[in-house]
């Protein structure tokens, strides 16, 4: 099943790698990660923020051997150990989200992975690098797992760009590196109010990316108080 949720992961001794997923079986999850991928059949830890109402699920992976299970820009793990319940949740998420997935893809040559985290409205600028042109944009709504940028550039769908986000925290922009995974051109979109843009997929980032966005996430999730008049 195609679905995107953010992932942590560090081999021992490792730098750890906060990426998300693209897809998901009851034994084990494709991650994307082009250039800092772990050695094949290395154990990882892993932290999974998987799209429920738990706390991100603690467990341990083997990646499996390229030649197997060959992935241009990422690579397939299988999980070896898990906390208590993990197991539980992998199935009510393949319950849950299984049907939506599939009616998504009907007819889709490739199909998306499906967007599980909520997407919130926002205005924040950002500086994409795609392979050293730049363009400096806004985005439109921003989730844990990626965000959409207005932009009418011609861009490669699939693509890895790098990004600044200018997150509104008082402290310099964070980087991280995304993949390109839709485009909506001009006249494209699906409702009169689609702006032109794309849709970008937040990959290879550092614990320090993760800490911040997940902070700004939170604030968009709380509406303001009420003032008293």
């Amino acid at each position: 099943m195609k679905i995107v949720f953010p992932v942590r992961f560090a081999e021992h001794h490792g730098a750890a790698v906060q990426t998300t997923s693209r897809e998901l079986t009851d034994k084990g999850m494709m991650l994307t990660c082009p250039d800092r991928r772990p050695r094949s059949a290395s154990l990882v830890a892993l932290q999974l923020h998987l799209p429920d109402s738990m706390p991100p699920a603690a467990a341990m992976g083997r990646v499996r051997e390229r030649a197997l299970s060959p992935v241009a820009d990422g690579f397939w793990l299988d999980i070896v150990d898990a906390v208590r319940g993990v197991a539980q949740r992998f199935e009510a998420l393949m319950q849950l989200y299984a049907p939506r997935v599939n009616r998504a893809a009907t007819g889709v040559a490739e199909g998306s992975p499906h967007r599980s985290a909520p997407r919130f409205p926002t205005c924040m600028p950002v500086l994409i690098d795609a392979r050293g042109k730049l363009l400096a944009t806004h985005a439109r709504n921003i989730s844990t797992s990626g965000l959409y940028v207005r932009t009418r550039a011609e861009v490669t769908v699939g693509s890895l760009v790098g990004i600044r986000l200018a997150l509104p925290d008082g402290e310099s922009p964070v980087q991280v590196r995304a993949r390109i995974v839709h485009r909506v051109g001009p006249g494209e979109g699906s409702a009169p109010w689609s702006e032109p843009g794309i849709g970008l997929q937040f990959v290879e980032g550092d614990d320090d990316f993760r800490r911040r966005l997940d902070a700004h996430v939170g604030r968009l999730k709380t509406p303001p108080a009420k003032t008293e008049h």
